[in-house]
């Protein structure tokens, strides 16, 4: 396992291509988000595997490594809001004024799933969750591998997700092929989840967008 950017908020243009190499080769990273820390893969890396990718692949140790059911699905980190047409079908009006607004921010936002998203990644209903970050270290690993990011909390599940490197449990860092440390998040509140049910926006995760917040954008 390889440490990039030790106590750093961006990496350098070396441990950057590195990272991104390896990402792109399918291994699973530890990395920050500016709400908590996360463990993923790129998402390009999986979009030729013709099924859900097995055990031992990157993809599949994030379920292991969590202690997570295969059945549930893994967010995607993306670019911003352009993202929605890409990964996204029939976005709904409320769901594109939230990122306008919101992106980069704490806000993941469910929306149907493009052709283009593999089943394996999408839920159950056929809707794939997107949020574009606000952590430097995500944006530049996006722009560097040119693939969204499928990331999920690093924690084992039912467990409290890490706001900071040391809080990452031993056997999460240990599970990963490379992990980047910047220290505490910017947030320590998981973002909060929003979906459009029956035309109307609905909050089903309350996390550090506050729902007043929410609202007030959807009212103006």
């Amino acid at each position: 396992m390889a440490v990039e950017g030790a106590c750093s908020l961006a990496l350098d243009e070396e441990q950057l291509a590195s990272a991104a190499k390896r990402l792109l080769a399918g291994d699973l990273a530890l990395l920050p988000t500016e709400t908590v820390y996360g463990v993923g893969v790129a998402v390009n890396a999986y979009l030729d595997s013709g099924g859900l990718p097995g055990s031992e692949t990157g993809y599949g140790r994030i379920f292991t490594l969590k202690h997570r059911d295969t059945s549930q699905t893994v967010p995607w980190l993306v670019d911003g809001p352009d993202a929605l047409d890409r990964y996204g079908a029939s976005v709904p009006d409320a769901i594109r004024t939230l990122a306008a607004e919101c992106w980069p921010g704490a806000l993941t936002l469910v929306v149907p799933a493009a052709a283009r998203v593999p089943h394996f990644m999408r839920a159950a209903d056929g809707t794939v969750a997107l949020r574009a970050s606000a952590s430097p270290v995500i944006q530049d690993l996006i722009r560097a591998t040119g693939s969204p990011l499928a990331v999920t909390s690093a924690n084992t599940h039912g467990y409290p997700a890490p706001a900071s490197f040391a809080e990452v449990e031993p056997r999460i860092l240990e599970g990963v092929d490379l992990a980047v440390d910047a220290g505490e998040t910017a947030c320590r509140d998981a973002s909060t989840i929003v979906a459009v049910r029956d035309g109307a926006p609905v909050i089903l995760r309350q996390g550090a967008l506050p729902a007043e917040t929410i609202a007030r954008l959807l009212e103006n």
